[in-house]
């Protein structure tokens, strides 16, 4: 059998078939390639959603607190913590009580703030200082009078109950950004001012 003259005769078939098995894989190259590149609906949301979760996680775990624990521990020192911990947590990060502490004078259920010095004394001993961030009795002493946030500069920031100069500055440069506050509610538009943070500033607090 003569295969040129069978190859002359079925030419057209053969490239016939060759140019459909071409489209046939470049058909199922474009569709795989597209589906890993193009993600569903579903797939977007489910991304977005831990995006915003992680977003979340990392503005929670900004609030850090400073605190300097004295006294009667066993190391005493500067420790960092969060805003949910009480005294006893913030102590037991410093070893604990040594066993000549007077545990009777501290109360180990108060919340720390940042900047607190926390002092756990020796039995006998009789100590003026008391568990309060330095800001916080500043402001106290101060009586009814009130820190106005459209005017106070950052030294007279610093005095309000867990702002340290980083938020002082962050106050600052919100009111120069946006014209001032309006209203003392206004604060919580800055970062790192939660609701928590908020109740324990807007009695010390204007914007008249």
């Amino acid at each position: 059998m003569d295969y040129r003259v069978l190859l002359k005769k079925y030419k057209q078939y053969l490239i016939g078939i060759i140019a459909l098995v071409i489209g046939i894989s470049g058909g199922i190259f474009y569709t795989i390639v597209n589906a890993r590149e193009s993600k569903s609906p579903e797939e977007e949301l489910v991304m977005t959603s831990i995006s915003s979760s992680d977003h979340l996680k990392s503005e929670t775990n900004s609030q850090q607190l400073y605190v300097d624990i004295k006294g009667a521990v066993k190391k005493p020192g500067m420790y960092e913590g969060s805003e949910d911990m009480r005294v006893w947590d913030a102590v037991m990060l410093a070893g604990g009580v040594t066993d000549d502490a007077d545990t009777k004078q501290v109360n180990f259920s108060e919340r720390i703030l940042d900047q607190m010095v926390i002092y756990v004394p020796q039995v006998g001993e009789e100590t003026q200082l008391d568990n309060r961030s330095s800001d916080t009795k500043e402001t106290q002493n101060k009586g009814t009078s009130k820190v106005n946030l459209n005017q106070a500069n950052e030294t007279e920031l610093q005095t309000l109950p867990s702002v340290g100069q980083k938020k002082a500055q962050e106050i600052i440069r919100y009111r120069e950004e946006n014209g001032g506050f309006k209203k003392i509610e206004d604060l919580k538009n800055i970062s790192g001012f939660g609701e928590k943070t908020f109740e324990k500033l807007k009695d010390s607090i204007t914007v008249a």
